[in-house]
């Protein structure tokens, strides 16, 4: 149906139409970036589901407007590490992922399970509402078990890396969008609101430091065939479904859903681990009155991940430099509070890049990432 324009639900509502996904209804869903995304209504029941998830991967970004190019290939990565996750976990483990019920290649259309109209990404949550310590600390343990999996998966024989080290696309989209910005928007190139008037002022010698580790970071990316890693692992990433019990009083963790495998890829374990870790920290600096939510989560994820894989100095390295990374590349390019705060953010990042290569083992340990080591 090459005359169908997915990118519209009129045109969604004529492609589902003569499927057993044929729907009533249609809500084109907001937060994400890259692709068009709906809930579909159906109109017969589909395994008991009365909605599901529609993905479009047009060739472009999808808020883009049409104006950012990305390729299509991105989607069947989102697939198969969806359909590898599930082969991996059963549907009562309280961490998972959507169900795959339909990848058209052809149209760049999947459809999976939906996680719930009463789910909200972790981001969202722990803005929106005071977690009991129990239920951070339950989030954050399942969430580093499952990551300790996920990246364990190359040392089961029957498990084939080939498609994930295969997805270019992926590694170059990662590198760009973290390393390969880190000087141009230190040095002002970049014409960063946030970061003008004045510069930065970052010293020449803490530059050269960060240009070195930024190349070095960028040919292990490019090289890396072992380890299959999520590539986008973030708190707006992973869906969460709270229960209150019967009184009403007490709220239960009932179920977490990570999503969007497209930058699945062989790759470095500490980047999904600092991305993680970076996004938390945002959270606890710019919502001072979640400080203790975000802690517990960080220290439980952190903690169950080691209890995974045991101490690992150098990838404690790789990761608190990648949280630094994420500070500087994203912190002025998503709004998260005024211009101060964001300098000073930045200014850590900075810090957490110099510390990542050049600092003691005393100061790893100390550092927010410490429990990894």
């Amino acid at each position: 149906m090459a005359d169908v324009d997915l990118a519209t639900i009129a045109g969604v509502r004529r492609y589902l139409a003569n499927t057993r996904f044929a729907s009533h209804t249609i809500n084109a869903l907001t937060g994400g970036f890259a692709n068009f995304t709906y809930r579909i209504y159906l109109n017969d029941l589909f395994e008991g589901k009365e909605t599901l998830v529609l993905k479009h991967a047009a060739p472009y970004v999808a808020a883009s407007g049409g104006t950012m190019a990305l390729p299509t290939e991105r989607q069947r990565f989102d697939v198969e590490a969806l359909r590898l996750v599930r082969k991996m976990y059963a549907d009562d483990d309280v961490i998972t992922v959507p169900k795959v019920h339909l990848f058209d290649e052809e149209a760049h259309v999947m459809i999976i399970d939906d996680c719930g109209t009463d789910t909200r990404t972790l981001k969202q949550l722990v803005i929106d509402e005071a977690l009991p310590q129990t239920v951070a600390e339950e989030i954050g343990t399942a969430i580093g078990r499952f990551l300790g999996r996920v990246h364990a998966w190359n040392k089961d024989t029957s498990f084939d890396m080939d498609i994930f080290s295969n997805n270019e696309v992926g590694k170059t989209i990662s590198i760009l969008v973290t390393y390969g910005r880190l000087i141009s928007t230190l040095s002002g190139r970049d014409n960063i609101a946030a970061l003008a008037d004045p510069g930065l002022d970052i010293p020449e010698g803490k530059l050269a430091v960060i240009s070195k580790l930024a190349e070095t970071r960028s040919r292990e990316m490019l090289s890396a065939t072992e380890v299959l890693t999520h590539g986008d692992f973030w708190p707006g990433n992973i869906m969460v479904s709270l229960r209150r019990e019967p009184e009403g009083s007490t709220l239960r963790l009932e179920k977490l859903y990570v999503l969007d495998w497209e930058l699945a890829k062989a790759g470095l374990r500490g980047l999904d681990i600092g991305q993680f870790c970076a996004e938390i920290l945002l959270l606890q600096r710019f919502y001072a009155s979640r400080w203790e939510e975000t802690s517990t989560i960080m220290r439980s994820f952190l903690l169950a991940y080691r209890g995974g894989s045991g101490s690992d100095e150098e990838l404690a390295r790789v990761a608190i430099a990648h949280v630094g990374a994420h500070l500087v590349a994203w912190t002025p390019r998503v709004h998260w509070g005024d211009k101060e705060d964001t300098r000073k953010m930045v200014a850590e990042g900075v810090e957490l890049l110099i510390g990542g290569a050049e600092g003691t083992l005393a100061w790893l340990e100390g550092s927010l990432v410490g429990n990894l080591v």
